[in-house]
C-alpha cells in the first residue's frame, strides 16, 4: 500500500508539472492584443489588452518564467508597468506575428512615467517591439542578466510629452551583467533640462554591461553616460549620430560625476565605434569619449578609455 501511495503521489506531480497553469508550472505564455481584455485570460483565444492585464494574470499563473507574446497593433498604456510583486523570476517579450508592435505612452499618468521598471523583480528579455511617447524613459533596471535586443526608443523626453525630464531609453541603477544590442534609439530629446536624457544611463555600480550594434540618433544629452562606480562596461560597434550639447567634456559616450562622494567607475572600454562628430543642434566638435562633473567637482577623466573608433 506504501508503495501504491508512493506511486500514485510520485504520477499526480508529474501531472501537475506539465499542466500550464497550476503553481507547479516552470514556464507560462501570455499573449496580448489591443483589442483583448484585460479581464481576459491571457490565453491566444483570450488575450489581455494592456501590461497591467499581463501583471494579473502572472499573478494567479505562477511559474518561474513566462513568455509575453505581444501581436501587432498599438498599446496606449495608462500606467507604467511595474514588476515587482509578481512569482516570475524571468519575463520573455516576443512580438507574435511579422509586424513590430508599437507602445505608445503618450497617456501615461503618475510621477515616474517610464514603460516599465523591474523594481526589484524579475529579469527581463524583451525583443522586436517598438516604444515611443514615453516622458520619463523605456526601462527602469535595477535587476541583473536583462537583455534588450532588435528594439526601437524613440520620441522619449519632455520635448514630446510635456511634464518633468526624460532620462534614459534604458535607465540602470545598479544593475549589472546586461545586454544590449542591435537597438535603435532616436529622437530622445528634452526642452527642459536638454542634456537629462539618454540612449543608455547607466549609474550606482551597473557593472559588466554590454552596449552593441545600435544607432544612437539625435539624442540631447549624452547618448551612452557612465555614473558612480560602474565598472567593466562595453560599448563597441554601435553608430552615433547628432547627439549632445557642447559643453566641457561632453561626448558620446562619457563617465559623468555629480558630487565629489561619488566613485569613478573603471575598466569602461568604448571600442570600434562610428560617429559623425556632430551635436545635436547639428554644428561639428562632439567627441567620442569624454567625462565631465556638475561644477566644482573633480572629473573623471580616466573613468573611461577606449580604441578603434572612427569618425564619418
Amino acid at each position: 500500500m506504501r508503495r501504491i501511495g508512493l506511486t500514485l503521489f510520485i504520477t499526480l506531480l508529474l501531472t501537475a508539472l506539465a499542466i500550464p497553469g497550476t503553481a507547479y508550472a516552470a514556464s507560462t505564455t501570455i499573449y496580448m492584443s489591443p483589442s483583448g481584455s484585460d479581464s481576459a485570460s491571457g490565453t491566444s483565444g483570450s488575450p489581455v489588452k494592456s501590461l497591467q492585464g499581463v501583471k494579473r494574470v502572472l499573478i494567479n499563473r505562477g511559474g518561474d518564467t513566462a513568455t509575453i507574446m505581444v501581436r501587432a497593433g498599438t498599446y496606449y498604456e495608462t500606467k507604467m508597468a511595474s514588476w515587482n510583486g509578481i512569482p516570475q523570476d524571468h519575463l520573455n517579450f516576443r512580438r507574435d506575428g511579422s509586424n513590430r508592435p508599437v507602445f505608445d505612452g503618450r497617456n501615461l499618468t503618475g510621477t515616474a512615467r517610464y514603460w516599465m521598471s523591474t523594481a526589484g523583480g524579475p529579469s527581463l528579455d524583451v525583443r522586436e517591439l517598438l516604444v515611443r511617447n514615453y516622458r520619463t524613459g523605456g526601462i527602469r533596471f535595477d535587476t541583473d542578466g536583462n537583455t534588450v535586443r532588435n528594439m526601437f526608443f524613440e520620441r522619449i523626453g519632455n520635448r514630446h510629452v510635456s511634464g518633468g525630464p526624460g532620462y534614459a531609453a534604458l535607465h540602470l541603477l545598479g544593475s549589472s551583467k546586461n545586454t544590449f544590442n542591435n537597438i535603435v534609439f532616436r529622437n530622445l530629446e528634452n526642452s527642459d533640462c536638454p542634456g537629462c536624457v539618454h540612449g543608455v544611463y547607466a549609474a550606482n555600480n551597473s557593472d559588466s554591461n554590454t552596449i552593441s550594434n545600435s544607432t544612437f540618433d539625435r539624442i540631447t544629452g549624452d547618448p551612452v553616460r557612465f555614473r558612480h562606480g560602474t565598472d567593466n562596461n562595453t560599448v563597441t560597434n554601435n553608430e552615433f549620430y547628432r547627439n549632445g550639447r557642447p559643453g566641457t567634456n561632453r561626448a558620446e559616450v562619457s563617465f559623468w560625476r555629480f558630487k565629489s562622494s561619488e566613485t569613478c567607475g573603471t575598466n569602461n572600454r568604448v571600442t570600434n565605434n562610428k560617429y559623425d562628430g556632430r551635436y545635436y543642434s547639428g554644428g561639428y566638435g562632439q567627441a567620442m569619449i569624454g567625462s565631465g562633473s556638475e561644477p566644482g567637482v573633480t572629473r573623471c577623466s580616466s573613468a573611461v578609455s577606449g580604441s578603434g573608433n572612427v569618425r564619418v
